[in-house]
């Protein structure tokens, strides 16, 4: 009988161990990234570009956020897992000369939590921070005018495709591009949208066109006051709520609009 008593006791004290040990896989944050997946770690991704989105002057930007992109295709998240990762940008563009206190305002906004830094070296400017649940944030000046935001999964497990958030119809938010299309006399030749949704500024969306042509004729259109920046390469400007940027890829022109949060 004592016997039993004490197989009992053993066998009711693995149950509640086990329990405990559920409860906390499930309620507890992760303690390394090799914990999560690429899934988990979007979110936080989207969040930290929507808050750099949200931080910019929006009378001397213009941005253009771009989709989820693989980085690395194989990478190992320990000896026995492979894992991937992905990165997404949002490219801004600003006056030149404004580079650096474009990226201290970011930071300023950046909340404590993410422990921003800029450093400010030479000719060198970039911007670090941590948004959490191990997503890293960089920030950096790529050319006069230009700047280049990421945020980073770092390798994870990959167990759902990734996929974006798209607005309910592929033809809203089209217009600044379809008015620069018509001025130009050019027809597109691919559409594009990128989006999306962080607590810190809501919707934030990008439209693309691709068309071919260098986009003078559109330059002429647009007053001195509204314009951005005007390079051999990038021209940006505001339309209203909107920020249009015309790029210059090889012989393709990628016309964009962006809006939101």
């Amino acid at each position: 009988m004592k016997r039993r008593w004490i197989v009992t006791g053993v066998v009711a004290w693995a149950v509640v161990i086990a329990g405990f040990a559920l409860y906390s896989y499930s309620s507890d944050p992760p303690t390394a990234r090799e914990q999560t997946t690429i899934a988990d770690a979007l979110p936080t991704v989207d969040t930290a570009l929507g808050r750099i989105y949200a931080a910019l002057d929006p009378a001397t930007s213009v941005a253009a956020l771009g989709g989820y992109r693989r980085t690395e295709v194989s990478c190992r998240v320990t000896s026995a897992r492979e894992g991937t990762r992905f990165n997404r940008e949002l490219m801004v563009y600003v006056r030149p000369g404004s580079e650096a206190a474009a990226l201290d305002r970011v930071k300023s906004a950046l909340p404590a939590a993410y422990e921003p830094n800029v450093a400010h070296s030479g000719t060198t400017d970039l911007l670090t921070a941590d948004a959490g649940n191990f997503v890293a944030v960089r920030g950096s000046v790529t050319e006069p005018g230009v700047l280049r935001f990421s945020a980073d999964t770092g390798c994870r497990v990959q167990k759902a495709a990734v996929t974006e958030a798209t607005p309910q119809s592929q033809d809203a938010n089209r217009a600044p591009v379809q008015a620069v299309l018509d001025t130009l006399g050019k027809p597109a030749s691919q559409w594009r949208t990128h989006r999306l949704t962080s607590p810190a500024c809501g919707a934030l969306w990008t439209v693309e066109a691709v068309t071919t042509g260098d986009g003078a004729a559109a330059r002429g259109t647009v007053p001195a006051s509204a314009v951005v920046l005007d390079t051999a390469k990038v021209f940006a400007y505001r339309a209203g709520s909107a920020g249009v940027a015309l790029r210059k890829d090889g012989d393709t022109l990628v016309v964009s609009s962006s809006a939101g949060c």
